[in-house]
C-alpha cells in the first residue's frame, strides 16, 4: 500500500485519504475538511460494494468471469478526479492529474 504522502506527491493531487470497506475514514492528508473527507471515504466503500454487487451479479447470471476481484475506481468530472484502490483514495485536479502515475504509484506495493 502506498504511503498517502506518495499520493499526495502526484500531479494535481490535493487529498489523500484511507477508507475501510464500511466507509471509516482512516488518515488523511491535504486541503481537505475532514467532513468531506469523511463522505469520500463512504463513497469510496459504497461504490467499490455496488461494483463488488454488479460483478457478481453479471458472473453468476452470464458465465463471463474476470470481473473479480474488484479493486478500484476513478470517477472524473470536468475539474475534479476521485481515484481509490486498495483502501486508499486519491482527490485531484482533472487538467494535471496523470492517471497512470496513479495507478502505479497505487500497485507498486501490492
Amino acid at each position: 500500500m502506498a504511503a498517502l504522502d506518495e499520493l499526495m506527491a502526484l500531479p494535481g493531487v490535493y487529498g489523500a485519504i484511507e477508507f475501510s470497506c464500511t466507509g471509516e475514514l482512516g488518515q488523511m492528508q491535504g486541503e481537505l475538511e475532514r467532513d468531506f473527507a469523511e463522505i469520500a471515504a463512504q463513497m469510496c466503500a459504497a461504490n467499490m460494494a455496488i461494483y463488488r454487487m454488479q460483478a457478481t451479479g453479471w458472473t453468476k447470471s452470464t458465465g463471463q468471469t474476470g470481473f473479480l476481484p474488484e479493486r478500484g475506481f476513478t470517477f472524473i468530472t470536468l475539474d475534479h478526479v476521485m481515484m481509490g484502490m486498495n483502501g486508499q483514495a486519491v482527490l485531484a485536479r482533472s487538467k494535471d492529474f496523470d492517471y497512470d502515475a496513479a495507478y502505479q504509484r497505487f500497485n507498486a506495493a501490492t
